[in-house]
């Protein structure tokens, strides 16, 4: 795995959201058929949701390309890092509680 190209594309695909709310915004203003508000909110989840998966994988790629949090294999780094925040509290290592939606 080349991280480099990795992140380069990962930057990439976050440029995507803007072409995604361009194109709800042309089909919105020039379908012949409106849409309606349940569908338009619909595609903004949908997209807001795609935006923050390629953040999160960006943010990822990123981390592991610079070896920060939890890819960090520096010993002085690591202690350093163990010094300030105490080890018990390893809070960087950490990965968010995914959300659970409901369901209908």
């Amino acid at each position: 795995m080349n991280l480099k190209i990795d992140l380069e594309s990962a930057i990439m695909l976050a440029w995507q959201t803007s072409d995604d709310i361009e194109l709800l915004f042309q089909h919105y203003g020039d379908h012949p058929t409106p849409m309606t508000e349940d569908e338009v909110l619909n595609a903004l989840l949908g997209i807001k949701t795609l935006h923050d998966l390629r953040c999160e994988k960006l943010m990822d790629t990123y981390c592991r390309k610079m070896e920060l949090n939890q890819y960090c294999t520096d010993p002085e780094q690591l202690a350093a890092r163990n010094a300030l925040f105490g080890e018990a509290h390893d809070f960087l290592n950490e990965t968010k509680p995914k959300k659970k939606g409901s369901k209908k």
